[in-house]
């Protein structure tokens, strides 16, 4: 592979393809990119550089195939003017050479590579609007997702500060201009219309000072409904506005309501806490009547212990009396002697 690329670079016949095929078939994807990185011609252009350069279509895909995902570093390297291999594969016009640029690096990385600036700040889109290339303006697009599309159409070269919008306008280009249009959501147009470059002229004026009557037809096209409709967002913003004044009302009610409830609920906290303390009182002043009963209990519990010990020693004293009683009626009826009637004489007690 290494004897084929140096052969390459300095030959000025047509390339051996037979050659190269059989050289890639023996060579892996990192050694290929470490010769074709490494080895050199005039200007540092690289053997796929050359390719590009002296279009010749398959040796430029057929070193670029085996590639994929690992020559980041190689596509992104630039050369002569600032311009990397994308910049002069639009140049040519090849929309297949650009098709296989962008398949060959991942998807994290194409918008940087399109995006990439030559020594004038001018991108591989700004390229493709200047000199027409709808299909290839399309490609670059397409690969990119809406964001990207924005920021890429936001791009300014350095000195005119033209966007590739600009530049499709300024030539005249009406397709490639519609094709860039086309690619984002309406609503992000308006500003890439009103976009001025160093002479601070829009799209418009930039098309209607050159005389481009297509471009000057195609963007009244585009500003007429945009103007319809940021005259209708106007409106919209109106009613909105006085959407948002009611509900600011409303929300100005309710929040004066929130701020009574709070207040009424801080009272009732308040008045929670001191219905609190008095059951607290309540509760402490039960707890000692509860203990002053305890004590009145035990105390009466006493007294009727002590009164019911008096009863009995009272009802045992009677009961005695009572013995005494019935010993001493006995005594009295019982006869001691009789008188000359013969009735009983007793013998009074004592």
């Amino acid at each position: 592979m290494e004897t084929w690329i140096r052969k390459y670079i300095t030959a000025s016949e047509a390339p051996d393809i037979t050659s190269l095929r059989a050289s890639l078939t023996t060579t892996l994807p990192d050694q290929l990119l470490q010769l074709i990185t490494t080895i050199r011609g005039s200007k540092s252009y690289t053997a796929l550089l050359l390719a590009i350069s002296r279009d010749h279509p398959v040796v430029t895909q057929l070193l670029l195939t085996p590639l994929r995902g690992i020559a980041v570093e190689l596509l992104f390297e630039k050369v002569e003017v600032g311009r990397t291999a994308l910049h002069r594969a639009v140049l040519k016009g090849d929309r297949e050479l650009v098709e296989l640029i962008l398949h060959t690096v991942s998807s994290g990385k194409k918008y940087e590579l399109i995006a990439v600036k030559d020594g004038v700040g001018w991108t591989a889109l700004t390229l493709a609007a200047l000199i027409g290339y709808t299909e290839i303006v399309e490609t670059l697009l397409i690969s990119l997702s809406v964001e990207q599309r924005v920021s890429l159409l936001n791009i300014q070269t350095t000195y005119y500060r033209d966007t590739a919008l600009h530049k499709a306008a300024y030539i005249g280009h009406t397709a490639a201009l519609q094709t860039m249009l086309t690619s984002i959501p309406p609503d992000k147009v308006s500003a890439l219309l009103s976009m001025k470059n160093r002479d601070s002229r829009t799209l418009l004026e930039y098309a209607e000072s050159e005389g481009e009557k297509e471009s000057v037809e195609l963007l009244k096209s585009w500003q007429q409904p945009l103007l319809a409709a940021l005259t209708n967002q106007g409106e919209e913003l109106a009613e909105s506005k006085q959407q948002i004044g009611a509900l600011q009302e409303e929300d100005n009610r309710k929040t004066a309501e929130l701020a009574n409830q709070r207040e009424e609920l801080t009272k009732l906290k308040e008045e929670l806490v001191e219905s609190k303390q008095q059951i607290s009182d309540l509760q402490e002043a039960d707890n000692r009547k509860t203990a002053e009963l305890a004590s009145q209990r035990e105390e009466s519990q006493q007294q009727v212990v002590a009164l019911q010990e008096a009863n009995n020693q009272m009802t045992a004293d009677m009961a005695a009396m009572m013995e005494r009683l019935n010993k001493l009626d006995i005594y009295l009826r019982t006869p001691t002697d009789t008188d000359e009637t013969g009735d009983q004489l007793h013998e009074p007690q004592g």
